[in-house]
């Protein structure tokens, strides 16, 4: 058989295995769906130097934070390029292991293990409430064991993508922004729960999670150089649980304050993805992958205005002569 024959069986193969489908059992793109797709294929390959660079924030959140692995796989698998991260708290932590270069389904296996015990030494079958009528809070050292399991003793300076994360000195109330030296230390401090955990002392400072001044980190992904931002965030849920002990009623405070906080944040980023993750507390670990699975449905439900809106800010960009 020839070329000209080879080529006309497998077109005719073609044919036949295409009529045999049902007509439902293909999508049909409109025509708005194709010039975006024909549009975003010739953004992608854009080189990084010459296009706009484009950041993501991360929110603070507890559990609820976890949304964000979701959202960063869906970015991932329709190829949005995120030059550089900006987290707090929970965010700081998801944000800090992407920049390392931990893809997101090994984020999804380390949620799988996640335990209080693998933030703090001081917890026990009694839980964390005992430390409410104790003269001292637990420590949350053993994160940074943790980070060291994970990704070694990294440094800022070792990110595959640069990163930024915040805390807050509970001495001046100044916003502490890590964007150099060790990263261990600088997550344990940027989800360091205040009420919850002892403050961090580090550098002639005491820190706790900088959810209580900058719980959606827009303003620092705009001073790392971002020319678009993406806003991924955790509003806190204030329908579906009312607060059961002292520390829930603490950790309810700080959502009250996060959620002003999301509001004048959020004006100042180009996209804004709300992941509502629903009935989890701050601590509820067993629920981390309910909070990720609230962020692919998000991500998932608003990428085709992501991607179009994307391509209206770098129109000069993609069409370049």
């Amino acid at each position: 058989m020839n070329v000209f024959s080879r080529r006309a069986a497998a077109l005719a193969a073609f044919f036949i295995l295409f009529f045999s489908i049902p007509s439902g059992a293909i999508p049909v793109q409109t025509d708005d769906e194709i010039l975006r797709d024909f549009m975003w294929g010739r953004f992608t390959a854009i080189p990084q130097a010459q296009r706009p660079k484009i950041g993501l924030a991360l929110s603070a959140g507890g559990v609820r934070g976890f949304a964000h692995v979701g959202v960063l796989e869906v970015l991932d698998n329709a190829g949005v390029p995120i030059d550089m991260l900006a987290g707090t708290s929970m965010g700081s932590v998801v944000g800090s292991l992407y920049a390392a270069g931990l893809p997101t389904q090994r984020l999804w296996e380390i949620s799988d293990h996640m335990t209080l015990s693998q933030i703090t030494p001081d917890f026990n079958v009694m839980g964390l409430l005992r430390f409410l009528f104790a003269k001292k809070l637990p420590s949350s050292a053993n994160l940074v064991h943790f980070f060291h399991e994970q990704i070694g003793d990294m440094r800022f300076e070792d990110l595959k993508i640069p990163f930024t994360c915040s805390a807050m000195d509970v001495k001046t109330g100044e916003r502490v922004v890590f964007n150099s030296g060790p990263l261990a230390i600088a997550v344990r401090s940027s989800m360091n729960i205040p009420g919850v955990f002892e403050p961090v002392q580090y550098r002639h400072r005491a820190l706790v999670d900088g959810a209580v001044v900058d719980y959606l980190p827009v303003e620092s992904v705009k001073l790392m150089g971002a020319d678009y931002i993406i806003a991924s965030v955790t509003p806190p849920d204030f329908a579906s649980t009312t607060p059961q002990s002292i520390a829930a009623y603490l950790l309810r405070v700080g959502d009250v304050r996060g959620a002003a906080m999301i509001e004048e944040s959020s004006e100042k980023a180009n996209f804004v993805l709300t992941n509502r993750v629903l009935d989890t507390g701050t601590l509820e670990l067993n629920k981390l992958h309910k909070a990720g699975e609230v962020g692919i449905k998000e991500a998932n439900r608003h990428l085709g205005e992501l991607q179009e809106d994307i391509l209206l800010f770098t129109l000069p960009y993609v069409f370049k002569p």
